[in-house]
């Protein structure tokens, strides 16, 4: 268990309020500045300033920020694995994007669970941004990630590159058109994930860097579910874009055509990453190795 008080300053971190923080943990106001004047104390640091009314974290107070999130999530781990203790394997709780918990992850559990079927397994499945905030704060043990995040921060490991396609129905005159231009696409409806969504962002700065930007296709619909925007693809609703890995299937029966577009390159990694300096990094990576070799 981490101390009560840093507890308080990851509350007020997140509030960014003396009262509301107060509020949730059902202590008066002042006993959150004691928390708080305490820590600044102990540890010689300033931790907030306020920027007009808005009260701010300093440069130190967003790094004792990072430790303490860090403390916090090995807090966690070790409740859990002696609340667990009687388990014949360790649980592990992981976080998976959408592509790759949607369409990678399913025939690894398979594969692990029929090798080591006694096993403890707990996936979340959501977009970049949401997972990465999970891990922080300890909810999670591990990630596989698509989107872009800071490696610095995380122990990372290669899980595979993957490429991006442009796909479409084959009622769509553009499937019959090759060394399409991106000039060509921007009178469909462009079909993309939400914000926040790895492969969407992954997507737009490499359309910022062919001096558009989504605003340039006829009508944007934004849609959290891969399946979803698949069968709107499917049946000419607009185009898309998409690990290719995504609609392997789809391309085999014929229910989906990949656009041949002629400045189409790019891919990304597919990474697997947990937090730097965790007590329990042998076994994230003894998971990972075993899921390699499968």
């Amino acid at each position: 268990m981490i101390d009560f008080r840093l507890k308080t300053f990851i509350d007020l971190c997140e509030t960014k309020s003396y009262t509301k923080t107060a509020k949730r943990l059902c202590i008066t106001q002042p006993a959150v500045s004691q928390h708080i004047k305490y820590i600044e104390s102990q540890y010689d640091i300033k931790l907030f300033d306020y920027v007009g009314k808005t009260l701010t974290l300093t440069k130190t107070g967003e790094e004792f920020l990072n430790h303490v999130l860090k403390l916090k999530t090995m807090s966690l781990s070790i409740e859990n694995n002696l609340k667990n203790s009687t388990y014949t394997s360790k649980p592990l709780s992981f976080g998976a994007t959408r592509s790759i918990g949607e369409f990678v992850m399913p025939s690894i559990i398979k594969n692990y669970l029929t090798e080591f079927p006694n096993s403890n397994l707990s996936m979340v499945v959501d977009n970049t941004k949401t997972l990465l905030d999970m891990l922080k704060k300890g909810n999670l043990e591990f990630c596989f990630i698509e989107g872009h995040f800071n490696k610095s921060d995380y122990e990372t490991h290669l899980l595979s590159y993957e490429d991006f396609v442009f796909i479409a129905s084959p009622k769509n005159p553009l499937s019959k058109k090759s060394n399409l231009s991106v000039e060509d696409l921007l009178g469909e409806n462009l079909i993309l994930r939400e914000n926040g969504s790895g492969s969407r962002e992954i997507f737009e700065v490499w359309l910022y860097e062919k001096n558009y930007t989504t605003k340039n296709f006829s009508t944007l619909l934004q849609i959290g579910n891969i399946n979803l925007i698949k069968d709107l693809v499917k049946n000419n609703f607009g185009i898309s874009i998409i690990y290719k890995v995504a609609v392997m299937d789809d391309i085999k029966n014929g229910d989906i055509v990949v656009l041949d577009v002629n400045s189409m390159k790019l891919s990304h990694e597919f990474n697997f990453i947990f937090l730097k300096d965790s007590i329990f990094a042998d076994d994230y990576i003894n998971f990972y190795n075993k899921i390699k070799l499968l």
